[in-house]
C-alpha cells in the first residue's frame, strides 16, 4: 500500500514521462512545407530582448528593407531547425538587397536558444518572446497562428513576411502592418526565392516607395 510519501515521488514520475512522450510526439521531424499565403492580419509591432538583453524593435530594424521575415520558432523543433538553414540561405543570398530576417524563439530556454542560433550559423537578430511551454497560448505567435488557421499545437516554424509596401506608418495601437504573407510550416526555398524577387522587381519598389 503507497504513502502519500511514496506516491508523491511516482506522480511526479508519471507526469514526466507523459510529458516527455507529448513532447516527442509534437516534434516530429516530419517535413511540414508550406506555401506563401497572402493574409489580412493586424500584425503588430514589438520590441522584445535579445539574448544579450538588448532591446531590439520590429520597427525600427524593418526601415530601409525590402522585405522583413518574422520567423517563429523553437530551439528544440526539428521542423525549425531543417528550415533555419533556409532562412539563413535566403538572408545570406538577399540581404545585400534589402531582405531582413528576425528569429523570435517561442517555448524555448536560454540553451535551447543558443544551440540552435550555434548550429545553424544565425547573424540576424534573435529575440524571445516565450521560454516555457505553459506560455503557448498567451503568446502572439499563438494568436496569430490561429487567426489565419493553423491548428498545429507548437506551430513552429511560423514566418509571417511583411513587404516595405505594406508597413502602415506608426500611429497608437495601429499594427505595423494589415496585409502580409504567412508560411505555417517550412517555407519551401525555391518558392521564397520567387517571392523574394517579385517583391524586389523595379515594379515592386516603386510602389513601395
Amino acid at each position: 500500500m503507497f504513502t502519500k510519501n511514496r506516491l508523491f515521488p511516482l506522480l511526479i514520475i508519471t507526469w514526466l514521462v507523459i510529458t516527455q512522450a507529448e513532447m516527442i510526439v509534437a516534434a516530429s521531424d516530419t517535413p511540414e512545407p508550406a506555401p506563401i499565403i497572402e493574409q489580412k492580419l493586424d500584425f503588430y509591432d514589438f520590441t522584445l530582448k535579445t539574448a544579450d538583453g538588448q532591446s531590439f524593435n520590429l520597427r525600427d530594424y524593418a526601415a530601409g528593407k525590402r522585405v522583413t521575415i518574422v520567423a517563429f520558432i523553437a530551439g528544440w523543433c526539428p521542423n525549425s531547425i531543417q528550415n533555419g538553414h533556409v532562412i539563413k540561405r535566403l538572408y545570406d543570398k538577399y540581404r545585400e538587397r534589402g531582405l531582413g530576417i528576425t528569429v523570435v524563439t517561442e517555448y524555448s530556454d536560454a540553451e535551447e536558444v543558443r544551440i540552435h542560433v550555434n548550429r545553424i550559423g544565425i547573424d540576424y537578430p534573435v529575440v524571445t518572446e516565450t521560454r516555457s511551454r505553459g506560455d503557448r497560448k498567451d503568446s502572439q505567435h499563438f494568436k496569430y497562428r490561429r487567426a489565419v488557421g493553423d491548428k498545429r499545437k507548437w506551430g513552429t516554424p511560423f514566418y509571417v513576411i511583411i513587404p516595405a509596401r505594406d508597413i502602415e506608418p506608426a500611429a497608437p495601437k495601429a499594427p505595423l502592418a494589415r496585409h502580409v504573407y504567412t508560411v505555417s510550416g517550412e517555407i519551401i526555398e525555391s518558392e521564397a526565392e520567387r517571392f523574394i524577387e517579385q517583391q524586389f522587381s523595379p515594379v515592386s519598389i516603386k510602389q513601395a516607395e
